[in-house]
């Protein structure tokens, strides 16, 4: 019952904002966020903020002025209303996303996604406790554990910078009873402006607890390669993402996104026909408080 009041509150807020803003999207996700979250208690344990980048001051407020940003909010928004979106975070339906694992040590924190029988791709920063990954819904309740063989970290990892966060987990057997998840390829993701992120992460603004749980969210895309601008500066500029490397996404609706604990997990997108493909993996936040994923593609 209290899923269903949630989810009717958003519609009604998207309901609302789409008919105060007419044609002006960045007015539109204003009055939605004003809506709802002006509405609504959205309390840690349902809010799934970004919080290790610097808090959104007059910086944050510049999401508002990214054309991108706005249009894909709104369309994002627009496709929730009719069904085939899920702005808002929930728990993932059993037996999906069972490529997303949680990954860690003696204790779960990070997230990563199996992308071939014996091989998950997760955060390079998750390197010092990615022992074993977890096949499963809650990892509290039934599943699967495998050990991790071997971790192979990106060879240019931060090299220079915050580049190339990705590593590679080599299981020490087969995983045969999920599918590996498909990349998608650069046309698939540049064609995109929305997606999803899937994780285990925590739940509340200060990291402190409700990890272990796979959820997910829909989020709008700000910029697909980090080689735009806004407002007159570079992506590079504006969001601390690296140009060609990254993909920008995340927030502004109704403070939903990923956090500590979905580091490594999957950002998928849909291709034309629905079917969900790995684009990248949550890394960090921007400086404008967004998720910033380096980029998967396939040839």
């Amino acid at each position: 019952m209290a899923a269903r009041s949630a989810s009717d509150k958003v519609l009604k807020a998207i309901r609302d904002a789409e008919a105060a803003a007419g044609d002006d999207d960045a007015r539109f996700v204003r009055e939605l966020r004003s809506l709802y979250l002006g509405a609504t208690l959205v309390s840690p344990a349902r809010t799934l903020a970004i919080v290790r980048g610097r808090a959104a001051g007059d910086a944050g407020r510049r999401i508002y002025q990214d054309p991108r940003f706005i249009r894909n909010a709104r369309n994002l928004a627009r496709r929730t209303l009719a069904g085939v979106r899920v702005i808002g975070g929930s728990k993932t339906p059993p037996r999906e996303f069972m490529d997303c694992v949680a990954v860690g040590a003696r204790q779960w924190g990070c997230t990563g996604t199996l992308i071939a029988p014996r091989l998950v791709v997760t955060a390079g920063h998750c390197v010092d406790f990615a022992t074993r990954v977890f096949f499963g819904s809650s990892v509290k309740g039934k599943g699967v554990v495998v050990k991790v063989k071997r971790r192979i970290r990106h060879p240019k990892y931060h090299r220079g910078g915050k580049h190339n966060d990705l590593m590679l987990l080599v299981l020490e057997d087969e995983v045969k009873r999920v599918h590996p998840r498909k990349i998608a390829t650069r046309a698939q993701i540049d064609a995109a402006g929305d997606g999803r992120v899937v994780g285990f992460g925590y739940t509340d603004a200060n990291g402190t607890y409700g990890y272990g749980i796979k959820r997910q969210t829909d989020i709008p895309i700000a910029s697909t390669r980090c080689d735009g601008e806004v407002d007159g500066e570079d992506d590079s500029v504006s969001y601390g993402c690296d140009v060609g490397l990254e993909i920008v996404a995340g927030k502004a609706l109704l403070a939903r996104d990923s956090c500590n604990g979905d580091s490594g997990g999957p950002f998928y997108v849909a291709d034309r026909s629905g079917n969900w493909l790995l684009a990248g993996a949550t890394s960090r936040a921007t400086d404008l408080v967004k998720a910033t994923m380096p980029a998967l593609q396939a040839a």
